[in-house]
């Protein structure tokens, strides 16, 4: 139920509307116009603060009771809160503007009490803005003029006065209390009209400490404070004219310390914190960048200065406080811009450290940067500057120096500005530099160096060092952290990859537990070796800003831990730092379609199941964590069960939207941790259907299936009738089919008829090649016969023409015979087809170089033409094949001292390749023999060269089973000229 200066209103959640709640009290003054309070008793009922009337409304009942009190009615409109409480006792306590009345439902009678102020007057007509009952019993009241509390005892109220440590008194006079609350330390927080926000402790039994908030010192949105709550997971909500603020009561991580407007301020000279040391006495050694030093008590939050700007014993020469360090005899050195200074503490003043020690053979380092100052196991003093490295032993006054131009080659360091240095536990001096980092053995006086170039180290920039508990030892440099294990020598680097919040290194320190912390450009964090991963704090947990800074860290001999920075420092002991303990609930914010830019609304209260039709593209959950600690850093993880069942982590996001899910039933869960990592396990979830299409819909299917049914029936019917129509059909068929045969046998006839005559071709081949054959074997015995008879009387000449005779007939013999087998190979598809990709050009040369005798013996002139380099797509062997019948063909027909010409073309998709004699020609009726197994045609060569009759049948095969075709154009006496095509290579 919601109370207005218009009326009452009930809220419908299942409707998401309010309604108006009208009723009538039947007392002289109609008071349902104006609510200024309302609140649900113990049992369940809504008790309604309307002066002087207060109503009860029974849900079960619907119905409401009235009860007046004796203060008399103001009819004008206040703009403060008239409250009503409910006491541990069951008494209501309501609050007017002409005071304060105690009602009992025991007895439906109204107790009265009067307000005494601080000078024992009584408070006529005292506004009540503000009630709260304390875990104590103790009953404050918040008045338009100040706070009063319950004397029991004297059955009044008193207007309450606090006494502080100091003797003082406060009082809220004339002061408007709009709110008022305890938090579970005990504290009141008191929310004014004008002077912000209240925080009240007690010290101890009559002792109080106050802390004031307001929009000047602090981030309160306004002054004037109109409510309070404390959330469970101890956040305190402050609402405020404008708008809501927030402060979380947890015990925060981290204690800050700076100089602000805050209650909490601390006077220190700068906020840019420098360096910083603990003394054995709990006394904050603080060094500013350029302020000057601090000497803080925690304990009176007393803040003691020295700086160029003071006089007497508090005067420095320098207000760069660079370094602040204790020696092993209790000194306390400060490491400045203009050299080194010690604390007299009896004079309570610093002197400069060779004035101090009294030896003036020390190097003054004036003017000098002072980075870093070790006392190493010996008692020597290594001290870092920006002009080298400092080993001083004060006993003996011996000085050794450091320097990158030193011509001695251990006392080289890699650069003169040296940031950082680190005695290990094995006694060796580590050396971080702006070039490099340097090792020093002190026993064997060798230096080794570490850079970037040659050792791994991610950078020569070192700023930091640290061992750790392993003897490992840590290295902060501009970019990354190194690790360096000095039991195989390598580093292993450390990046915001790997968790760390920033690649720029300040500070590494180890802490009393043996764990490392890193101050970085962008927050602190803290390495755990077994996970190995980095834990990062943020100003959210406390941090005095994101930044830190290079020697202001330190850790104390009792393990407490300082780092300093850009806006203060913290402290911290590493083991009472714990995360956030408190488990954050999870709920469903929003649930919406979007077409477009239009987005709609599913109210997830009306019922735990979303339901969308198909052509719903995409939708969108939004969720959250009730955990308003640091919400930013709340983790969320979702499944959605139908698409897959492992859990989707999806960091700080609070939405997971959805597209094109297919028509079935989803489970969709999320859940959700608090921002240190403290997961609620117990997910919560939305059931959600996507509908099908109608055409896939049950009824769709029903249908579907009652269509088949019918359409089977009527499958059947036709069926019936098609066979009928189909013996009639067959027998018509039988009738052709007999037709058929008959006009089958005549082409069995046919075709046999041609196989007879492809047999007599054969036949024919056959005898022609046998004839041949048989001629040229006659010819070879006949001079074989004359030799053997008279081989005696026959002269070497004669002897050798025989001879040669035999040689040219064995050798036409052969070849004859070799066509025949190639042309029988063909035609029984012995011959492999093996088609590649080749340049024609380059295949036409090679063939003409196996030639070149036969050119050379006619003195034949051979040209080649080719408008391009040509590729095809054939069997090489067969091409090769080819052109050397076509070419030897031309050869043998042309004159001596005669030309060919051989021509290569792009012809559409084919390449033509032509050889072109100019000898005897052929006419035109040999044209038409020439490429015919079954008609011989063989023809003498112009020197007498003799062919097998075979060539030209072989090449016209060989050109159609590569996809091509063969021609010749001829005259007689002028020459002929063969040309075949290719495919071209695609």
């Amino acid at each position: 139920m919601v109370g207005t200066k218009g009326g009452l209103n009930i809220y419908r959640k299942n409707k998401n509307k309010f309604k108006r709640v009208v009723y009538q009290t039947d007392f002289e003054h109609d008071v349902t116009q104006y609510f200024y309070d309302i609140i649900c008793l113990k049992n369940g009922n809504m008790l309604i603060n309307t002066p002087p009337v207060i109503s009860v409304y029974n849900f079960e009942k619907d119905s409401f009771t009235h009860f007046e009190s004796k203060f008399e009615y103001d009819g004008s409109v206040k703009d403060v809160k008239i409250p009503v409480i409910e006491d541990v006792d069951g008494k209501v306590w309501a609050g007017s503007t002409k005071g304060l009345a105690q009602f009992s439902f025991n007895t439906n009678e109204f107790s009265y009490f009067p307000f005494i102020n601080r000078n024992g007057k009584i408070e006529d007509d005292v506004t009540i803005s503000a009630l709260f009952k304390s875990r104590q019993g103790k009953l404050w009241v918040g008045t338009t003029v100040g706070l009063f509390c319950f004397n029991s005892d004297l059955s009044r109220f008193e207007e309450q006065t606090f006494k502080f440590n100091s003797g003082e008194n406060f009082t809220f006079e004339n002061t408007c209390i709009r709110t008022i609350l305890e938090d579970k330390n005990g504290n009141l927080n008191i929310g004014t009209e004008g002077r912000g926000l209240f925080v009240i402790s007690q010290n101890s039994q009559n002792l109080y400490n106050i802390q004031n908030y307001t929009s000047e010192n602090s981030e309160i949105g306004h002054n004037i404070v109109q409510s309070l709550i404390i959330d469970q997971s101890e956040n305190l909500w402050i609402g405020t004219l404008s708008g809501i603020s927030k402060t979380d009561l947890k015990k925060k991580k981290f204690n800050l310390y700076r100089n602000s407007n805050s209650p909490n301020s601390l006077d220190l000279l700068g906020n840019v914190i420098a360096s910083i040391y603990k003394n054995d006495d709990g006394i904050l050694w603080v060094g500013n960048w350029g302020q000057g030093l601090n000497l803080v008590n925690r304990n009176t939050n007393e803040v003691e200065h020295f700086s160029t700007q003071h006089s007497g014993n508090h005067k420095l020469s320098n207000d760069f406080i660079h370094v602040i360090f204790k020696d092993s005899k209790g000194n306390i050195w400060l490491g400045t811009r203009n050299g080194i200074m010690i604390y007299d503490k009896p004079e309570n003043r610093f002197l400069p450290y060779y004035e101090y020690f009294k030896n003036p053979a020390l190097p003054n380092l004036n003017n000098m940067r002072i980075y870093i100052i070790l006392q190493d196991k010996s008692s020597n003093y290594w001290i870092g500057t920006q002009n080298g490295l400092y080993k001083i032993n004060l006993e003996t006054s011996e000085v050794e120096v450091f320097q990158k131009e030193l011509g001695v080659k251990n006392q080289q360091i890699s650069a003169n500005l040296v940031y950082s240095l680190l005695e290990d536990s094995e006694g060796l001096i580590w050396i971080a530099t702006v070039g490099g980092l340097d090792v020093y053995n002190p026993i064997t006086k060798k230096m080794y160096h570490f850079n970037k170039e040659r050792n791994g180290l991610s950078d020569d920039f070192v700023i930091t060092l640290c061992e750790d508990a392993k003897g490992r030892i840590w290295i902060g440099t501009s970019t990354y952290v190194n690790v360096y294990d000095k039991k195989d020598s390598t580093f292993i680097l450390y990046s915001q990859a790997e968790g760390i919040p920033n690649n720029r290194i300040f500070e590494i320190r180890k802490d009393k537990n043996n764990d490392i912390w890193v101050a970085t450009g962008k927050g602190l964090c803290k390495f755990d070796e077994q996970k190995n991963t980095f834990q990062t704090f943020t100003p959210e947990d406390g941090l005095q800003s994101l930044e830190f800074n290079i020697r202001a860290a330190c850790v104390s001999a009792d393990g407490e831990m300082l780092f300093g920075g850009m806006n203060g420092f913290n402290s911290f002991y590493p083991d009472s730092i714990s995360g956030n303990p408190y488990i954050p609930n999870l709920v469903f914010t929003s649930f919406y379609t979007q077409k477009g830019s239009l987005k709609e609304y599913v109210n997830l209260d009306e019922s735990p199941k979303v339901v969308l039709s198909h052509n719903v593209y995409s939708f969108t959950i939004e969720f959250a964590a009730l955990e308003y600690t640091n919400p930013k850093k709340n983790s969320y993880a979702y499944k959605m069960e139908g698409i897959s069942n492992e859990w989707v982590d999806i960091g700080n996001r609070k939405f997971v939207p959805f597209f094109a899910l297919q028509p079935g039933e989803y489970i969709f869960k999320v859940k959700g941790s608090n921002n240190d990592g403290i997961w609620n396990d117990n997910e919560i979830s939305l059931s959600i259907v996507v509908l099908p299409p109608w055409w896939r819909s049950i009824y769709a299917y029903f249908a579907y299936l009652m269509l088949i049914l019918i359409s089977i029936i009527v499958f059947i019917k036709v069926r019936e009738r098609k066979l009928i129509n189909d013996k009639a059909i067959l027998e018509q068929k039988v009738l052709e089919r007999t037709l058929q045969i008959e006009e089958q046998n005549k082409l069995i006839i046919s075709k046999n008829q041609e196989l007879n005559e492809l047999n007599r071709t054969k036949d024919k081949f056959f005898s022609i090649i046998g004839h041949d054959l048989g001629n040229q074997f006659n010819i070879i015995v006949g001079f074989l016969e004359v030799l053997v008879t008279d081989f005696k009387k026959l002269d070497s000449g004669k002897v050798e023409l025989h001879l040669t005779n035999i040689y040219n007939s064995s050798k036409q013999a052969f070849n004859l015979l070799e066509n025949l087998l190639t042309w029988a190979r063909m035609q029984t598809n012995q011959i492999h087809y093996n088609p590649d990709n080749f340049i024609v050009g380059k295949k036409i040369n090679e063939s003409l170089e196996l030639l070149n005798g036969a050119i050379t013996k006619k003195n034949i002139q051979i040209e080649v033409h080719s408008d391009e380099e040509n590729v095809v797509y054939a069997d090489v062997n067969m091409f090769s094949t080819v052109f050397r019948n076509l070419f030897a063909n031309a050869v043998k027909f042309t004159h001596e001292n005669g030309k060919i010409t051989i021509l290569i073309k792009k012809k559409g998709d084919y390449c033509e390749i032509c050889v072109k004699d100019n000898g005897v020609g052929i006419s035109a009726e040999d044209i038409q023999k020439i490429f015919r197994i079954d008609s011989k045609h063989k023809t003498v060569g112009t020197m007498g060269e003799k062919g097998t009759g075979l060539g030209l049948i072989l090449c016209k095969e060989f050109v159609e089973k590569n996809g091509g075709q063969i021609s010749v154009k001829s005259v007689v006496g002028e020459g002929s000229e063969f040309c075949f095509t290719l495919p071209l290579h695609t």
